[in-house]
């Protein structure tokens, strides 16, 4: 298979910049940047932290460690309690850059106790249209983004990610929990464990995918978001899905007409 443009100039950053360390949530971007990195780099080239926080949705962490088994490169934990942070528990608008700033920080802290100094993460160029806080922290503390380095977006790592073969090139994206939050209700983990037990039944019994719950009015209200293409058979099931998110202990249930669309909380 003829190699492409995007992926030499992906392979000539990352020559430059091994060995180094992929935080690794076990998505399609971060698999992405694994498996090529180990394809043509070899195991030994790359090290996989995950963070395991309060705010990691579903089944992540073994997500990633699936992931990991199959690429044969050993999963680093990284156990973090984000509540225990005031600013992050705050939730302004400034919330992803503090917490950025705790879990980068401390995946820079585990890899330099490998004797590797550089963090690498699956930014790419979509996430330059949205509110990301966030990279302003990874910046500051000196982390890499190949893909955006090479000018790579969602579509191309996804493209990419298929010639590689990798089963999870169209899982859709998982933000963090605390997302599901608005800015300026401060985050308690009952309410974020409340959305993902909410998010977890309407997948493995509905079998929506990239579905939301937004919890509203400090957690009395659940906004369910799924994507467009699911809308109509989400309101077949408005009933059914009402009384099983009612029965986890939201005291309203509201359906967005308009389904789920990317920093829809940002844009609150």
């Amino acid at each position: 298979m003829k190699e492409l443009p995007e992926e030499k100039r992906l392979l000539a950053i990352l020559r430059k910049t091994a060995p180094f360390g992929i935080a690794f949530s076990g998505g399609a971007d971060s698999t992405m940047l694994a498996f090529f990195a180990v394809k043509h780099l070899g195991p030994d080239a790359v090290r996989l932290l995950h963070a395991h926080t309060p705010f990691c949705p579903g089944e992540e962490r073994v997500l990633a460690e699936n992931v990991a088994r199959k690429l044969g490169v050993e999963l680093h934990v990284v156990s973090l309690n984000l509540l225990d942070d005031a600013a992050v528990r705050a939730n302004d608008r400034m919330r992803c850059y503090h917490c950025k700033k705790i879990l980068m920080g401390a995946a820079l802290d585990a890899l330099r106790g490998m004797g590797i100094s550089t963090l690498c993460d699956g930014a790419n160029t979509d996430d330059l249209s949205d509110w990301r806080p966030g990279m302003k922290a990874a910046d500051e503390l000196g982390v890499r983004h190949p893909f955006l380095e090479a000018g790579l977006g969602k579509r191309r790592i996804r493209l990419l990610a298929r010639r590689l073969g990798i089963e999870n090139w169209m899982l859709p994206a998982s933000a963090c929990m605390a997302s599901r939050i608005p800015c300026g209700t401060p985050l308690e983990k009952a309410v974020l464990d409340r959305a993902r037990d909410a998010e977890k039944i309407l997948r493995e019994r509905f079998g929506f995918h990239g579905v939301r719950v937004r919890c509203l009015e400090n957690g009395e209200t659940a906004r369910v978001e799924v994507r467009p293409v699911d809308l109509n058979r989400l309101f077949r099931r408005e009933a059914e899905v009402t009384a099983l998110l009612t029965d986890l202990g939201f005291r309203k249930v509201e359906f967005d007409p308009s389904g789920y669309r990317r920093g829809a909380m940002n844009r609150a």
